[in-house]
Protein backbone atom coordinates (compact mmCIF):
# COMPACT_ATOMS: atom_id res chain seq x y z
CA UNK A 1 0.00 0.00 0.00
CA UNK A 2 2.59 2.19 0.98
CA UNK A 3 4.39 1.49 -2.13
CA UNK A 4 1.31 2.69 -5.05
CA UNK A 5 1.05 5.66 -2.62
CA UNK A 6 4.50 6.47 -3.50
CA UNK A 7 3.92 5.70 -7.00
CA UNK A 8 1.20 8.10 -7.35
CA UNK A 9 3.04 10.75 -5.23
CA UNK A 10 5.75 11.12 -7.38
CA UNK A 11 3.84 10.80 -10.44
CA UNK A 12 1.66 14.13 -9.08
CA UNK A 13 3.89 15.91 -8.07
CA UNK A 14 6.39 15.24 -10.99
CA UNK A 15 3.31 17.09 -13.26
CA UNK A 16 4.15 19.97 -9.85
CA UNK A 17 7.60 20.68 -10.70
CA UNK A 18 7.73 20.17 -14.42
CA UNK A 19 3.95 21.49 -15.92
CA UNK A 20 3.50 21.25 -19.82
CA UNK A 21 3.63 23.67 -21.95
CA UNK A 22 0.22 25.12 -22.85
CA UNK A 23 -0.09 26.92 -26.34
CA UNK A 24 -1.54 30.37 -26.41
CA UNK A 25 -5.43 30.27 -27.17
CA UNK A 26 -6.05 31.32 -30.88
CA UNK A 27 -7.12 34.45 -31.79
CA UNK A 28 -11.02 34.40 -32.25
CA UNK A 29 -11.82 35.60 -35.87
CA UNK A 30 -15.03 37.15 -35.96
CA UNK A 31 -17.26 36.13 -39.36
CA UNK A 32 -18.39 39.62 -40.81
CA UNK A 33 -22.08 40.30 -40.64
CA UNK A 34 -24.68 40.16 -43.24
CA UNK A 35 -25.85 43.32 -44.52
CA UNK A 36 -29.63 43.72 -44.20
CA UNK A 37 -31.74 45.42 -46.14
CA UNK A 38 -34.98 46.41 -44.54
CA UNK A 39 -37.61 46.89 -47.69
CA UNK A 40 -40.55 49.20 -45.50
CA UNK A 41 -43.94 48.39 -45.99
CA UNK A 42 -46.30 50.94 -45.44
CA UNK A 43 -46.02 54.32 -43.84
CA UNK A 44 -43.05 55.27 -42.14
CA UNK A 45 -44.12 57.27 -38.94
CA UNK A 46 -41.60 58.97 -36.82
CA UNK A 47 -43.25 59.61 -33.26
CA UNK A 48 -41.81 61.66 -30.05
CA UNK A 49 -42.65 63.65 -27.69
CA UNK A 50 -43.53 67.41 -27.39
CA UNK A 51 -40.82 69.10 -25.77
CA UNK A 52 -43.31 69.62 -22.16
CA UNK A 53 -44.48 65.46 -23.04
CA UNK A 54 -47.85 66.93 -23.20
CA UNK A 55 -48.31 65.03 -26.17
CA UNK A 56 -47.11 63.36 -29.10
CA UNK A 57 -45.58 64.54 -32.25
CA UNK A 58 -46.37 62.54 -35.73
CA UNK A 59 -43.97 62.72 -39.05
CA UNK A 60 -45.30 60.08 -41.81
CA UNK A 61 -43.26 59.58 -45.32
CA UNK A 62 -43.16 57.05 -47.80
CA UNK A 63 -46.61 57.22 -49.39
CA UNK A 64 -45.47 55.43 -52.66
CA UNK A 65 -47.63 52.30 -52.20
CA UNK A 66 -49.66 53.90 -50.00
CA UNK A 67 -53.60 53.89 -50.61
CA UNK A 68 -55.06 55.46 -47.25
CA UNK A 69 -54.13 55.25 -43.56
CA UNK A 70 -55.15 56.37 -39.94
CA UNK A 71 -54.11 56.82 -36.71
CA UNK A 72 -55.57 56.97 -33.22
CA UNK A 73 -53.93 57.40 -29.79
CA UNK A 74 -56.35 56.23 -26.66
CA UNK A 75 -54.74 57.13 -23.09
CA UNK A 76 -56.62 56.44 -19.65
CA UNK A 77 -56.52 59.28 -17.51
CA UNK A 78 -58.05 59.79 -13.32
CA UNK A 79 -59.84 56.36 -14.82
CA UNK A 80 -61.87 57.70 -17.63
CA UNK A 81 -60.78 56.84 -21.68
CA UNK A 82 -59.84 59.49 -23.98
CA UNK A 83 -58.71 59.60 -27.33
CA UNK A 84 -57.63 61.31 -30.58
CA UNK A 85 -57.39 60.40 -34.02
CA UNK A 86 -56.95 61.47 -38.29
CA UNK A 87 -56.39 61.08 -41.21
CA UNK A 88 -53.18 60.24 -43.14
CA UNK A 89 -52.66 62.34 -45.93
CA UNK A 90 -51.04 60.88 -49.02
CA UNK A 91 -48.07 63.31 -49.70
CA UNK A 92 -48.24 65.60 -46.04
CA UNK A 93 -45.06 65.36 -44.34
CA UNK A 94 -46.06 67.91 -42.18
CA UNK A 95 -46.04 66.81 -38.64
CA UNK A 96 -48.80 66.48 -36.78
CA UNK A 97 -49.79 67.23 -33.36
CA UNK A 98 -51.29 64.98 -31.07
CA UNK A 99 -52.15 66.17 -26.99
CA UNK A 100 -52.89 64.69 -24.25
CA UNK A 101 -55.64 67.02 -23.49
CA UNK A 102 -58.58 68.88 -25.27
CA UNK A 103 -58.40 72.01 -26.51
CA UNK A 104 -61.31 74.68 -27.60
CA UNK A 105 -59.67 77.61 -29.40
CA UNK A 106 -56.90 78.93 -28.09
CA UNK A 107 -57.34 77.67 -24.55
CA UNK A 108 -56.55 73.61 -23.94
CA UNK A 109 -57.11 71.75 -20.52
CA UNK A 110 -54.57 69.05 -20.21
CA UNK A 111 -54.93 65.78 -18.55
CA UNK A 112 -53.27 64.12 -15.48
CA UNK A 113 -52.50 61.34 -14.34
CA UNK A 114 -52.27 59.50 -18.17
CA UNK A 115 -51.84 55.79 -18.21
CA UNK A 116 -52.19 53.26 -20.55
CA UNK A 117 -51.60 55.32 -23.73
CA UNK A 118 -51.13 53.79 -27.08
CA UNK A 119 -50.87 54.59 -30.31
CA UNK A 120 -51.91 53.10 -33.53
CA UNK A 121 -50.70 53.45 -37.18
CA UNK A 122 -52.56 51.37 -39.94
CA UNK A 123 -51.43 51.60 -43.51
CA UNK A 124 -53.91 50.26 -46.02
CA UNK A 125 -51.57 49.74 -48.84
CA UNK A 126 -52.66 49.65 -52.79
CA UNK A 127 -52.63 45.33 -52.85
CA UNK A 128 -55.26 45.73 -49.91
CA UNK A 129 -52.80 44.93 -47.18
CA UNK A 130 -53.68 46.32 -44.33
CA UNK A 131 -50.08 46.67 -42.04
CA UNK A 132 -50.69 48.06 -38.15
CA UNK A 133 -48.25 49.24 -35.93
CA UNK A 134 -48.98 49.63 -32.52
CA UNK A 135 -46.64 51.80 -29.56
CA UNK A 136 -46.93 51.60 -25.81
CA UNK A 137 -46.21 55.35 -24.76
CA UNK A 138 -44.77 55.78 -21.70
CA UNK A 139 -45.75 59.02 -19.99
Amino acid sequence: MKKEFLIVFLFLSFFFVFPHKTKAARQRTRKPKKELTYTARGVVSRVKFRPDRLGLLLNFSNFQNLQSGRYELIYDTNGVTQGAGGSIILGDSSTKELLFGTCSGNVCNFHENISNARLSIVSTLKDGTVILKPYRIKV
